[in-house]
């Protein structure tokens, strides 16, 4: 009996490891080799996104906003389908034709914008793409326009709307703000979001267990000699240094990086350069696509 007992035993391992081999070669274990980076769901802000106008242009800021009411489920489309999209189908999206430099017609809709923020404006290869420019051109038929899309530093948008003639709009994923309303006027939100963290996927940090913004903020407000990365003149730069007007306290132990979009700063993270990136949620999510294929 013992002797059959211990042949039983042997056959029921013997099993045991055939099923957890099958099981390990049906995982995809290659997507968690290519994990490189980690989103922290803690949302740390409060924000909405608009287009923005020079203050003369009231009769256009009422114009859009009612292409914004009128054609929401359009709109809303578009916004679906490029934040369910898969990184395949983002990169497939877009159009090779939209007029990159103003003539100076009046039959023209100029956009200022970043093309460096995916999902909401970003360059295809030869396309360009993205939520904001899928609603430009929206706007654009519906004012009987063509569409002319000018791409610029991020930080720079907000002064070419409001000091340049040639633009008639901005559209950069920009967050309301009163510094920047001080200067040029807001159409209706389009779009909420917040900032979020992002950090290497195999980095062990004081956030890892965090669940509320306000263990999150102490453990941010804890660090010492963190640098952490963003794109320059966003509001992720605000949220760390500091912004009474967005209700930013602003981090004086971290050192803030500036680069020129926020898949530039991911990559820096990822060298070793700097420690976190911080980033609206909705672009963070469309690293992870880009970054965790």
């Amino acid at each position: 009996m013992k002797k059959q007992a211990k042949i039983i035993t042997s056959i029921l391992a013997i099993v045991v490891v055939c099923v957890c081999c099958i099981s390990l070669a049906a995982c995809d274990l290659s997507a968690l080799s290519a994990k490189q980076i980690n989103m922290f769901n803690v949302e740390l802000s409060s924000e909405q996104y608009a287009f923005i106008f020079k203050k003369s242009a009231d009769t256009l800021k009422e114009s859009v906003n009612a292409v914004l009411k009128d054609k929401k489920e359009q709109i809303d489309a578009i916004k679906d389908k490029y934040l369910n999209a898969t990184s395949d189908q983002l990169s497939a999206f877009g159009s090779a034709d939209i007029k990159t430099t103003p003539s100076g017609s009046d039959n023209e809709f100029v956009v200022a914008t970043n093309l460096e923020f995916a999902p909401f404006e970003y360059y295809n290869g030869s396309k360009i793409a993205g939520i904001d420019i899928e609603i430009a051109q929206l706007i654009a038929d519906e004012l009987g326009k063509t569409l002319v899309v000018v791409h610029m530093d991020f930080d720079a948008v907000v002064t070419a709307v409001e000091t340049k003639d040639e633009f008639d709009i901005g559209m950069a994923a920009l967050t309301i703000s009163e510094d920047r309303a001080q200067i040029v006027n807001f159409s209706d939100p389009y779009f909420d979001t917040t900032q979020v963290l992002i950090a290497r996927a195999a980095a062990v940090t004081p956030f890892d267990y965090c669940s509320s913004k306000a263990e999150f903020e102490n453990a941010l407000a804890s660090l010492k000699g963190a640098k952490i990365g963003g794109q320059v003149g966003t509001t992720g730069q605000q949220y760390v240094y500091g912004n009474e007007s967005l209700g930013f306290a602003g981090y004086k132990n971290v050192e803030f990086s500036g680069f020129e979009s926020p898949g530039l700063a991911v990559q820096s993270m990822l060298n070793g350069n700097i420690d976190y990136v911080i980033v609206d949620k909705a672009i963070a999510i469309n690293l992870l696509k880009n970054f965790n294929k």
